[in-house]
């Protein structure tokens, strides 16, 4: 099929003449109504956005020439009918060229409604008008998601073939980052003083190329996370002949294929791309570093060249004989405000010793502060040993809290933990050494779960259900879980 067969023949004319700007903004705002409107947009509606818009753009500034719509207007309408009339013209530019086309519905109202191809386009032409952001790790998300998810079960058939689609996307997004770096490199060497560089460099690419793409290829790792996972699904795929066989036969049931033998070459066609794709991404990545870092020394070489050549004095005076000479030939002679404009004013000190180059001089040999011992009184050693020693029969140790158990258990061999209840905080804070030292080696006793996991409720406290056995206490022994 060639392109003409889709798209009528004077489909591009519309960005050709003196309108063309705003034929422009004309096709993005009805784009935009036509998300909007699921079942075609008023006829009337359109036109009064496109009035609306000739009127603004009229009132900054520019015209939209009638001459080149062969329309007529007479001097006697008034204003409003004019831009009506522009509207009108508007549209019945879009109508022929074929961008749109026009229904008349039951209620004798007008309809406007978009052709496939032109609402594709559309969407391709609000794209590129669009700074948008590239979420490159959606891509390899979504590739994995549907090489080994749900879909991959249900309907491997479409699964493959909608993994092929997402990756050449992605693919597409990376060319894109490529080609972009390099036409801002581009347009960086045209710059001809130090501020267009650095415009360009922070309003330009870092805005549009390092925060909106590199910086987010850079940083994100599901890429790489997703990578060998995708490849090794694909590897599953191919070598998997039952697993393979069924998606050909989803391909077949489904009707996305005519035949066996072209659902087999499809698919695995489709399969050997995507590994195809994950294989090379480590030369597409290098390629991207290669290009940013290219930029970024084009830019560094481009600003400390516009600093050097613009600072010397012969190149200002080669500049002000070049404009008055200029000037000259056109019989206008400078001005003073003009000629100043043209040379940057320096302020230049006198030469005095603190610009001097300083000599190094030999480093100072470190000598430390003389250490001094400070002796401690005997009051305040004693203070702090006695200190210690309080805090230290405070502590909570395992000896204390067997001795609290081995007190309530007596002669018994084991109890029921409600017999530890705690009536006081303090009490409460030994119950929760206890579970803590109940399930090691060396406490003495050992907590034993019964009749599932059961929580007691006893006064302002909960604590789940134990029995306390006691166990031969080896001191630096781990016992077994029966004791011995």
């Amino acid at each position: 099929m060639k392109l003409f067969e889709v798209l009528p023949d004077r489909f591009f004319q519309l960005f050709c003449g003196k309108n063309r700007f705003f034929y422009a903004e004309a096709v993005l705002l009805l784009y935009e109504q036509y998300q909007v409107n699921r079942f075609g947009i008023d006829y009337e509606v359109m036109r009064d956005l496109f009035q609306e818009l000739i009127e603004t753009r009229e009132e900054a500034g520019q015209s939209f020439d009638l001459e080149e719509e062969q329309e007529q207007w007479s001097p006697g309408d008034e204003p409003g009918d004019a831009f009506r009339v522009k509207a009108n013209a508007l549209l019945r530019r879009l109508r022929e060229t074929g961008w749109v086309d026009v229904e008349v519905r039951d209620n004798f109202r007008h309809y406007i409604f978009l052709p496939h191809y032109s609402s594709r386009i559309l969407g391709v032409l609000k794209d590129l008008c669009e700074n948008r952001s590239v979420e490159y790790q959606r891509f390899a998300f979504v590739t994995y998601q549907l090489l080994s998810g749900e879909d991959a079960a249900k309907r491997p058939s479409f699964a493959i073939i909608e993994a092929d689609r997402i990756t050449r996307q992605f693919v597409e997004e990376l060319r894109i980052l490529v080609n972009n770096m390099k036409h801002h490199m581009d347009q960086l060497i045209s710059k001809t003083t130090i501020q267009e560089v650095l415009d360009h460099h922070f309003d330009e690419y870092r805005a549009k190329i390092v925060d909106r793409s590199y910086h987010r290829l850079k940083t994100s790792d599901h890429v790489s996370r997703y990578r060998h996972r995708i490849l090794e699904t694909v590897q599953r795929w191919l070598l998997d002949r039952d697993l393979f066989a069924e998606a050909v036969e989803d391909g077949l049931r489904n009707e996305f294929f005519s035949s066996r033998d072209e659902a087999d070459q499809k698919l695995r066609e489709a399969l050997l791309s995507v590994e195809e794709v994950y294989r090379g991404l480590d030369e597409m990545f290098y390629q991207i570093d290669v290009r940013h870092n290219r930029y970024l020394r084009a830019s560094y070489d481009r600003a400390r060249y516009l600093s050097q050549h613009s600072l010397r004095m012969d190149h200002l005076l080669a500049r002000i004989l070049e404009w008055i000479a200029g000037n000259g030939r056109n019989g206008e002679m400078p001005v003073e405000e003009e000629l100043t404009a043209l040379s940057r004013l320096q302020r230049v000190e006198h030469l005095t010793e603190q610009s001097l180059f300083t000599p190094r001089r030999k480093p100072v040999q470190h000598r430390p502060e003389e250490h001094r011992v400070v002796e401690i009184p005997e009051e305040l050693r004693k203070q702090l040993r006695d200190k210690n020693l309080e805090r230290m029969r405070h502590a909570v140790t395992r000896e204390k809290i067997r001795d609290y158990v081995y007190a309530r258990l007596g002669d018994r061999g084991e109890m029921d933990i409600e017999e530890l209840a705690p009536e006081s905080m303090e009490e409460f804070l030994y119950l929760v050494y206890v579970y803590l030292y109940g399930y090691g080696g060396s406490s003495g006793y050992r907590l034993v779960r019964e009749n599932g996991d059961v929580v007691l409720e006893i006064g302002d406290y909960r604590f789940h259900r134990r029995k306390v056995v006691r166990v031969k206490d080896t001191k630096g022994v781990k016992l077994s879980a029966d004791g011995h």
